[in-house]
């Protein structure tokens, strides 16, 4: 067996440095092979999500100041009231997570989307028993009685009002579309615009409508009233008097295009 002489490490034996080599090499070829078995990628697994929250969820990742027009409404006159809610500014919906169950409870953040507007007067839940429906609790009302074939298990509130792909409802079980207190508020003159609803907050009331069906509800100082995409707009909304024809309030329209909602009180 022959010997070598490695300056700085006395004499070694030929074999014996071969050996050390090899074996060096086995270690680092194995641990080569463990660290990129390590860092190969994992399967992600996503957590289940309603159509709802993630039809939301990717209109919050939008421009609020430059919204898209909804299809429902690229065909509408601008004196209508689905035009009107259209071209309204969008608030961003990732801060309308918050509300609490009681009016006094602590605030907490949920899955679905709650608001309300500025007087307090009405408050908006969506996503909250997971089925796609707007429901909306008119604060300034009472309870009234349930309609003669409401189950026992329902506990009906006639303030309560309700908006889904089949009509809206005045009056539901408040056990069975929970809405939620104190959540945020969408400022005058701002549309929240939530999966398949659309709802424009200004002082004269709010408006929501439902895209599939082209209808939805008004909450204004006179209550509860239904209405269609296609309905005369107000004119506390487009400055148009109500008793202008159709061209009238067209011609007039033109001429307001830039600013087709009133903006937010400054008081």
């Amino acid at each position: 067996m022959g010997v070598d002489t490695v300056q700085g490490y006395g004499r070694l034996r030929r074999r014996s440095f071969y050996v050390g080599v090899i074996g060096a090499l086995v270690v680092l070829v194995s641990a080569g092979c463990s660290l990129t078995s390590g860092t190969d990628p994992s399967r992600i697994v996503l957590p289940p999500t309603d159509v709802l929250s993630t039809e939301s969820e990717v209109e919050t990742t939008t421009t609020a100041a430059a919204p898209s027009t909804p299809d429902t409404a690229v065909a509408l006159p601008d004196w209508t009231i689905g035009r009107v809610i259209a071209l309204a500014p969008r608030v961003d919906n990732s801060h309308y997570h918050q509300g609490s169950v009681r009016p006094n409870s602590p605030i907490e953040d949920t899955s679905g989307f709650h608001f309300t507007t500025p007087d307090r007067r009405v408050n908006c839940s969506t996503g909250t028993n997971g089925s796609a429906t707007l429901a909306c609790r008119l604060n300034t009302e009472t309870r009234g009685n349930p309609p003669a074939d409401t189950p026992s298990s329902c506990r009906w509130a006639r303030n309560l009002v309700t908006l889904s792909t089949d009509d809206t409802q005045r009056g539901a079980c408040a056990n069975r579309y929970p809405v939620l207190y104190r959540s945020t508020i969408v400022d005058y003159g701002h549309t929240i615009s939530i999966s398949r609803f659309s709802c424009l907050v200004e002082s004269a009331g709010m408006y929501c409508l439902e895209s599939r069906s082209k209808s939805g509800f008004a909450i204004t100082p006179r209550g509860y009233l239904p209405i269609a995409a296609g309905d005369r707009a107000p004119s506390t909304l487009t400055g148009i008097p109500e008793s202008a024809s159709e061209s009238e309030a067209a011609t007039t329209g033109e001429g307001n295009q830039e600013t087709p909602v009133p903006s937010p009180p400054t008081s």
